[in-house]
């Protein structure tokens, strides 16, 4: 692991940032994402200060839901505010490193939690939209479609926005299956705000794999994944 960095996930609903020194994360913080270009990069420079306390850090590492190029996020369907967004302006003297968010997530879950020592393991968040992500012996790769919205995301939308969550497992598990099998995982890890709730998961699972899914499903177990995947772009 690196030493002192901060990871920062930045997701529709909510932003998590975490300072991981030592060994471990020793500072946390969570606030409602701001829909707003200027407000949300007061809120992001506000985010680091704080975690960083009087001590600088001179890493941060960044996670956002989106397609990703270098330190700039250049869409992002459920943030539309940080459409061609350069995070480096923001910490021009920072050593700052940006990752898809849901590689992010996949790079903690494989290091520290339910994807550890598994060689296939594809990562799936579930909130305000779809993330996902694969890994293969412990490397997450950098699979570009993946970080666009599937064709059927919007209709995801309605139905989660419903909030009949047996239909919803339903609509997923029928998406999801022909992404599966083309990458036929070992393990299946499912996160993100909705994908953690008991309830809908054990739907989600059941229906999976009433369709043939063969790959182990796990739920996610760590609750800052992504931004502890944000601070492993530092990994050597």
């Amino acid at each position: 692991m690196p030493g002192n960095c901060i990871g920062i996930d930045i997701g529709g609903t909510k932003i998590l940032g975490v300072l991981w020194a030592h060994g471990r994360i020793t500072r946390k913080k969570e606030d409602r994402t701001r829909n707003d270009r200027g407000k949300l990069a007061q809120q992001l420079r506000e985010l680091v200060r704080s975690l960083e306390g009087r001590r600088p850090v001179a890493r941060v590492g960044i996670g956002a839901a989106g397609v990703v190029h270098g330190t700039k996020l250049v869409a992002s369907p459920n943030i539309p505010a940080v459409k061609n967004f350069d995070f480096q302006q923001l910490w021009p003297s920072r050593n700052l490193r940006v990752d898809n968010d849901a590689r992010c997530f996949a790079r903690g879950e494989v290091v520290f939690g339910a994807g550890k020592g598994a060689k296939k393991v594809f990562a799936l968040t579930i909130g305000t939209g779809i993330g996902r992500a694969f890994a293969h012996g412990g490397k997450v790769a950098t699979i570009q479609r993946l970080e666009y919205p599937e064709a059927w995301e919007k209709a995801y939308q309605r139905v989660r926005d419903s909030k009949r969550s047996a239909i919803l497992a339903e609509f997923l598990a029928e998406k999801l299956v022909p992404l599966l099998s083309r990458f036929d995982p070992d393990v299946l890890i499912i996160g993100g705000g909705l994908g953690i709730k008991k309830n809908f998961y054990d739907r989600l699972e059941k229906e999976l794999k009433n369709r043939g899914v063969k790959g182990e499903i796990r739920r996610s177990k760590l609750k800052s994944a992504a931004a502890l995947g944000a601070t492993l772009l530092f990994r050597s």
